[in-house]
C-alpha cells in the first residue's frame, strides 16, 4: 500500500512540475506573437471612435479632446528603474456623449509616506494627442479597483466596469500611451508587455529542472530503500 501511495505522489508531483514548465513555454509563445503584433502595427493608424469588440493593441491614434484633470488616476504598485511609484492616467473627453479614453502620462515616483500623493503638474484644457493603444490584461492576483480619493484617485487595478461606476461615465477598455505632446506628464517607458518571452522561457527551464531533480531524488531514494532491503535479507540468511 505504501509503495502504491509513493508512486502516486511521485507521478503527481512530476506531472505538476512538467505542466508548469509547458505553461510557461505557452506564455512565452503568446508573448512572442504579441511582440510581433506590436512591431507590425507600429506605423499603422486607427481612427476614433475605436471599433468595439476588436483588438486594437499597438495601433497609433491621433485625436483631440478635453483633459479631465480632476478625474486623474494614480495606478499603484508600479516600478521603474528600481523606484516605486504610480502611473498617472488622465481621462480624455472627445465629446460629452462619447466614452472617455484614459491617457498614460507616465511614471511618477511615490512619496516616502503612504498617506501622501505625488504632486502632479497642471494640464492644458485640451490637446491634440498622438500615441499608441494598449489593452492591459486583468491583474490575476487582484482585479479590484479599491479607489482612494484624494488630489488624484489612487487605484490598485484597472477594472473597467468598476471604473465606469466610479466615474459614472462610460470608459474605453484600454489606454493611450502618449507620444505627443512630449512635454506633458512624466517619463513614459514603452512597456506593452509586462514580462518578456525570455523570462517565461527561463521560468520554464526552472520548472523542467525541478522535474528532473525530483526524478533523480526519487530514483536515489528508491535505490537506497532497495539496497537496504537486500542487506536485511542477506543478514537474515547468514543468521540462519
Amino acid at each position: 500500500m505504501k509503495n502504491v501511495l509513493w508512486v502516486m505522489v511521485t507521478v503527481a508531483v512530476l506531472a505538476l512540475l512538467v505542466k508548469l514548465g509547458w505553461w510557461q513555454l505557452q506564455r512565452a509563445s503568446e508573448k512572442q506573437q504579441l511582440q510581433l503584433q506590436y512591431q507590425q502595427r507600429a506605423n499603422e493608424t486607427i481612427q476614433w471612435p475605436l471599433p468595439p469588440q476588436q483588438d486594437w493593441r499597438g495601433y497609433r491614434l491621433e485625436t483631440a479632446g478635453k483633459w479631465l484633470s480632476e478625474r486623474s488616476l494614480l495606478l499603484d504598485n508600479q516600478v521603474f528603474q528600481g523606484r516605486v511609484g504610480y502611473r498617472w492616467l488622465v481621462p480624455l473627453q472627445m465629446s460629452p456623449t462619447e466614452p472617455w479614453l484614459l491617457v498614460d502620462l507616465g511614471f511618477v515616483v511615490a512619496p516616502t509616506q503612504r498617506d501622501e500623493l505625488p504632486t502632479l503638474p497642471p494640464l492644458p484644457n485640451a490637446s491634440v494627442v498622438v500615441g499608441r493603444l494598449l489593452q492591459p490584461q486583468p491583474n490575476r492576483m487582484s482585479d479590484q479597483l479599491w479607489p482612494e480619493v484624494g488630489v488624484a484617485t489612487r487605484v490598485q487595478a484597472l477594472n473597467w466596469q468598476q471604473l465606469e461606476a466610479h466615474f459614472q461615465h462610460s470608459v474605453v477598455a484600454g489606454l493611450l500611451w502618449l507620444e505627443q505632446p512630449q512635454q506633458l506628464g512624466f517619463v513614459r517607458p514603452w512597456q506593452p508587455i509586462n514580462m518578456a518571452p525570455e523570462k517565461h522561457q527561463a521560468y520554464a527551464a526552472q520548472w523542467f529542472g525541478l522535474a528532473l531533480a525530483w526524478l533523480i531524488t526519487v530514483a536515489l531514494l528508491w535505490r537506497k530503500t532497495a539496497n537496504g532491503k537486500e542487506g536485511m535479507a542477506n543478514a537474515s540468511l547468514i543468521g540462519e
